[in-house]
């Protein structure tokens, strides 16, 4: 008798394996920031907020889209390709969670090919 593998609970994983590898990215982030001067510091404040507000949403929210778990679950650097994303358009905000909706969306929509990945895919 076949065993019936429920897509929902194929998700979840894959969320939690996301979510693991985005905390642990952000967690090297961190780390490598306090080892730089103030004025390393202040002139990334802006990576800081991105990868502060990107890493938190994907901690707390419980309602990530699929389409988004899916093009980031086999990125080696998903905080990093992200943050090459938002910086290559400037219409996109992550001030809140209904804009990291918007940016994970358009970033899901697109073919991967407007943004080089050298060394940042598996």
């Amino acid at each position: 008798m076949k065993q019936r593998v429920s897509r929902k609970n194929e998700h979840t994983e894959d969320v939690k394996q996301l979510t693991e590898k985005v905390s642990d990215e952000y967690k090297i982030f961190y780390y490598s920031m306090m080892e730089k001067d103030k004025t390393e510091i202040f002139e990334s404040c802006d990576k800081i907020k991105f990868y502060s507000c990107v890493s938190e949403y994907f901690e707390w929210n419980e309602e990530i889209s699929k389409k988004a778990v899916k093009k980031l679950k086999d990125i080696r650097h998903p905080l990093e390709e992200l943050w090459m994303y938002y910086i290559g358009h400037e219409y996109i905000s992550v001030s809140s969670w209904e804009d990291i909706d918007e940016m994970l969306a358009c970033y899901s929509d697109r073919l991967c090919t407007d943004i080089p990945s050298d060394g940042i895919t598996e």
